[in-house]
């Protein structure tokens, strides 16, 4: 009796183990040609430094060895409150820019209104009760958001893809998705949400309207959301192309050419907002993102005239103490005498470009 019900137990649990494998598979969100990027089923980094080479094992391991020589990160405990600002519904003739939190800004300009990977949860997770917490409140209240009419996101991780989020503002606003090959399809086809969603390969532009074009351009990343699968669907920066300046957006990036790339094409930037925070431990976490000292020399590369930094002290993502980023980036530009051109915003704060000259930080 009790051989046939283990027969049976084994049986029923290779039947679930299946059963979620295709459940919560990544795979096949984008069918197309082969590229220097997609390999006819995955996407990856022409520079063959695959991130994903370097698996979640190697990053615990690098993290328990950094952890060893410096000790465990030291971290915020409560969500800080923050001064929210209210922003005005609509700006004409110059840039204006909130920093919400982590990668979350709101760009204004010619009567436009436009979201960069938003989130409003309190955590960067699939559930509301496990995951990065979020350490401070975003900088505008979701109920004072001007009418959105661009969402902008740079890939799938959940930090930068929040569902919520994104659900809530499609419901108030209808705004137009501008997201990496395969994004549409999991938005659409998968969680079937019928966003107006519009998918970007690298190198490829869409015509909003008269004031702006968006542009998807390569970053150095990866993209996973489901437990089995990874790199289904496209991650990148956006380049916003405009009658005030071009207006750089990196995403999530390691460092790469691709920054001199983009000021060979564009020539220069008015705007660029760049990510310092989730760099320790540096020999894992490289590949990921950039460091402070990175961001200054992305900022250089760019020939952006301001930038501003993002992706630090809203979710713990790797072994930086809280205000490592911001203390690092404040030796790096004092030494490179760029006090003035890399800001450092805090969360609600906001910048107007051609009407407001920043003071440091």
């Amino acid at each position: 009796m009790f051989k046939k019900f283990l027969k049976y137990f084994l049986l029923i649990l290779t039947l679930s183990f299946v059963t979620s494998c295709f459940l919560f598979t990544e795979s096949g969100y984008y069918k197309g040609p082969k590229s220097d990027h997609f390999d006819g089923k995955r996407f990856f980094n022409p520079d063959n430094n695959d991130p994903l080479k370097k698996n979640f094992m190697s990053y615990y391991k690098a993290k328990a060895k950094y952890e060893a020589e410096n000790g465990k990160s030291e971290w915020v405990g409560n969500l800080i409150d923050v001064k929210t600002f209210k922003p005005e519904p609509q700006i004409q003739d110059k840039i204006s820019v909130t920093f919400v939190g982590h990668s979350t800004f709101l760009l204004q300009f010619s009567n436009l209104n436009i979201l960069t990977d938003p989130i409003w949860s309190n955590r960067a997770s699939p559930v509301p009760f496990l995951g990065p917490k979020r350490a401070k409140k975003p900088g505008i209240n979701f109920e004072d958001l001007p009418k959105i009419d661009a969402v902008l996101v740079s890939h799938s991780h959940y930090d930068h893809l929040d569902l919520p989020t994104l659900k809530n503002l499609n419901k108030k606003f209808a705004p137009k998705f501008y997201v990496g090959l395969g994004v549409c399809h999991f938005l659409n086809k998968i969680k079937k949400l019928n966003f107006d969603c519009t998918e970007l390969d690298w190198g490829q532009n869409s015509v909003f309207n008269e004031n702006l074009t968006i542009n998807f351009e390569p970053a150095k990343h990866w993209s996973k959301r489901m437990f089995f699968g990874s790199n289904a669907s496209l991650w990148g920066a956006f380049v916003l192309q405009t009658k005030l300046g071009n207006i750089y957006f990196a995403g999530d990036t390691g460092y790469g050419e691709h920054f001199k790339k983009a000021k060979e094409k564009y020539q220069n930037f008015e705007l660029a907002m760049l990510p310092i925070g989730a760099y320790k431990p540096q020999d894992f976490m490289i590949r990921h993102h950039i460091s402070p000292l990175q961001a200054v020399l992305a900022h250089q590369e760019l020939n952006a005239k301001k930038s501003i930094a993002m992706h630090f002290e809203t979710f713990q993502l790797a072994s930086d103490n809280f205000k490592d980023p911001a203390n690092e980036l404040k030796k790096q530009r004092q030494q490179q005498n760029i006090e003035n051109d890399f800001l450092l915003l805090e969360v609600g704060e906001n910048f107007e470009i051609n009407n407001t000259i920043s003071t440091n930080k």
